[in-house]
Formats: C-alpha cells, structure tokens, sequence
C-alpha cells in the first residue's frame, strides 16, 4: 500500500487514503480495518500519525472502535439539517433518501394530558392517534406517535399516511400550515418504541415533539419522534 505523494501533513494523507478505500468499496461498512501496526509497517508510519488519523476519523463517524475486537467502517449517519419547518419524514425525502413507512397503531382514543394541553382541548378529548415506524435501508431510523385534532383533520386515514408525509397530507386537504415548534430532550426507550427502533430497553433516544399550527393560528398535529441515536442525526443551521 502506497499513500499519495503529497506535501500534505501524513496524518491527513492517510485519512484520505482510508476515505478512499472505503468510497471504493474495498473496505465495507461493518468491517475491520487493518490494526495500527499492520498500517505502520504496511505505510512505513509512525504510530503518532496513524493514531491521529484513525482518532479524527474515529470522531467524524467513518470508522467506530470496539473494545477488544479493533477499528470498524462504521454505519453511515442519515443527518437531517433544518432551516425551514418539515416534517422528519419529509426531510428524508428532500435528501433522495427512499423511507419506507409501517402503520403500527391507527386509532381514535382519549388522548394523554400533555396532549390535550397541546392541542389546546378539554381533558378527555379524542384524537386519532397513528404509530408509525420509518426505515431507510431496512434500518429503523425513527418511530413516531402522531395525534391530530380531530375536529380538524377527519380525513387522515391508515392509508392515506402510509401513502404520504403529514405535510402532503395536510396540504392536499386545504389545510396550509402556518407554523410549528419543535423541542428536542433525550428519553430512555420502553417498550414497543424500544423494541420497534430495534434497540434494548433503557436505551437513550434522540426525542423530537413537534406542533403544528394552520392559518388561523390553531394547534391541529402533535408528534413525538423516537430517533435511533446510531442511525440519525438532527442539524440545525442559524444565521445571526
């Protein structure tokens, strides 16, 4: 194995060396990487700047090390970046991703308190509520609880969502969404959630509850988003 004949710092070198092989598919996600010293005595390198390389690596999420077994390709991280309001799912979309979506729950119920108190409706109010799971690659990314107003939106159907984003759906029916609030915190997984994302029970999770509002300023959909935290990310840009 040969670096590129470069003025570059070695370290970088053979960070773009490993970039390569692993764009090429000569090392696979999943796999072990040669161990530090087959890379020192292979490239002619000093520890130090292997080690540089592989830690940097480490932290931007290309290669993941497992105590006892040595340096892997890691799994790829779906990142959603936000700048505008769009549902998760719907970012997916917008990044030529190909999300699958399975209806696990679709049913009118008494809705939880802290979802009445959202939607701004007496204790006691029903709602349609749909579980749903959402997949890239056969990979579960992220679960989400869905509750809607029902007196506003009597056309959501099992169907219709397994079909479409809330947005689109909302949309379609004439109902434009004029704003909506997103909260991010962490909770530990339980349950059908848990076992849905495929990860153990008290496992942390990247949570999102998002509300929507119509023109008239009216709360109508309120989720929360289970978010793998091996296979998802959220970024958020800002401008000042």
């Amino acid at each position: 194995m040969e670096l590129l004949q470069s003025h570059a710092p070695l370290y970088y070198q053979l960070k773009t060396f490993i970039k390569n092989k692993i764009e090429l598919g000569e090392w696979e996600i999943g796999t072990a990487i040669p161990s530090e010293r087959e890379l020192e005595k292979s490239l002619g390198l000093s520890r130090t700047p292997v080690r540089q390389a592989i830690g940097e690596l480490v932290v931007e999420g290309i290669l993941e090390k497992k105590h006892g077994k040595g340096t892997f390709v890691a799994e790829p991280t779906n990142t959603q970046t936000t700048t505008t309001l769009v549902g998760l799912l719907e970012g997916l979309k917008h990044k030529s991703l190909q999300p699958t979506v399975k209806i696990h729950e679709y049913k009118i119920r008494v809705a939880p308190i802290e979802v009445t108190s959202k939607l701004h409706l007496p204790e006691g109010s029903q709602m349609i509520m749909v579980r749903r799971q959402i997949s890239v690659d056969h990979r579960c990314l992220i679960v989400d609880e869905n509750y809607f107003n029902l007196n506003l939106t009597t056309f959501i159907t099992e169907d219709n969502l397994s079909n479409n984003t809330v947005f689109e759906l909302l949309e379609k029916n004439g109902i434009h969404i004029r704003k909506g609030s997103q909260i991010f915190s962490s909770s530990l997984l339980s349950g059908l959630n848990a076992e849905l994302l495929n990860l153990s029970e008290g496992c942390p999770a990247l949570v999102i509850k998002t509300l929507l509002f119509n023109a008239r300023e009216l709360p109508l959909q309120y989720s929360i988003s289970y978010c793998n935290p091996d296979t998802y990310e959220h970024e958020i840009l800002l401008s000042r």
